[in-house]
């Protein structure tokens, strides 16, 4: 009988968790490596990231090294004798050292439809372009950036509503689908691989905090896309007086005579202008406070209101 491969798994956040939980029902997990603990929440207390939770539940041995550069990680690593590794959202920068060492090969999951989206924010930047639809590619790693062959692709439409945060839940759960479809051609050694076209390459960079105040300016469906793409984080945001107000949810976009910057709202709710359109508020959240509906969220400045914004800062000086 072949002896049983060794196999890695690496990942943070919460989208790594249905990946893991699928490889971990069909083969053994020796060893999980994840991003250490940090401080989260609004008491900012230190927690374990979502992947070391779901190892621990799984009772498999996980490893949080800081950084990769660190000869003792190289000494751990190799230590283990990983044959396979299967990496989803790790957050670290791998080595070639790292990815050499696995006889079956290292793997990535990526949530785009490779080589569109290569990078850190895949799904933030679909949404942000007006893409159709998207997807999940396993890809065999090599030093670039997201640039190895890929074995498999699954798809999913973008919704007219969908958030960034509602798509990567889906696209986590067809990354465990896929994964588990394509384990025994991986594992088999043998894997019918395709290369990527670098003529179709688009680029999917880290978003920036920067990123959340809105130009109003810009067409109602371009910025109908931004709010949605940036969810969770940075999320979008506008400023009535001093206070910052972020836009949680959006619905319809609608024809407005008004000029661009032209906040109104009453008791059936609250419509933003911008250019080429309104945007239908539906929910929005104030500093300390839950989300509300967008015309509960805007009562202390009246039940109800018209201001004017200035395009370029995304301020809302209260009239």
């Amino acid at each position: 009988m072949a002896e049983r491969p060794c196999v890695a798994f690496l990942g943070t956040p919460a989208a790594a968790v249905p990946p893991l939980a699928a490889l971990a029902k069909r083969c053994a997990v020796h060893v999980v490596f994840c991003s250490p603990d940090r401080p989260s929440g609004r008491g900012m207390a230190v927690a374990p990231p979502p992947v070391k939770a779901e190892a621990q539940k799984l009772g498999l041995d996980v490893r949080q090294p800081e950084k990769w550069k660190d000869e003792a990680t190289k000494v751990v690593w190799e230590s283990l004798g990983i044959d396979m590794a299967l990496v989803v959202a790790y957050g670290h920068i791998l080595p070639s050292w790292m990815l050499d060492s696995c006889r079956l090969g290292a793997w990535n999951l990526h949530f785009s439809l490779l080589p569109r989206w290569r990078g850190a924010a895949p799904v933030n930047h679909a949404i942000l372009a007006g893409d159709d639809d998207t997807g999940v590619s396993l890809m065999k790693m090599t030093p670039g950036l997201d640039a190895g062959p890929v074995l498999a692709q699954s798809r999913r439409p973008i919704g007219p509503k969908t958030t960034a945060g509602e798509l990567l839940a889906d696209l986590a759960q067809d990354a465990a689908a896929l994964l588990d479809d394509c384990l025994a051609a991986m594992l088999g050694g043998s894997p019918d691989l395709k290369t990527q076209d670098e003529t179709l390459v688009t680029l999917a960079p880290k978003l920036k905090k920067e990123m959340a105040r809105l130009d109003f300016s810009k067409g109602a469906h371009e910025l109908h896309r931004q709010i949605r793409a940036l969810q969770p984080w940075p999320g979008a945001e506008v400023q009535l007086g001093d206070t910052i107000i972020k836009i949680l949810e959006v619905g319809a976009v609608s024809d407005s005579d008004a000029a661009p910057g032209t906040l109104e709202w009453d008791k059936g709710g609250a419509r933003l202008t911008v250019g080429g359109g309104a945007l239908e508020l539906v929910a929005l959240q104030r500093p300390g406070k839950p989300a509300q509906p967008a015309c509960q969220a805007l009562q202390p400045w009246g039940a109800k209101g018209n201001s004017k914004l200035t395009a370029a800062s995304g301020r809302l000086p209260v009239e």
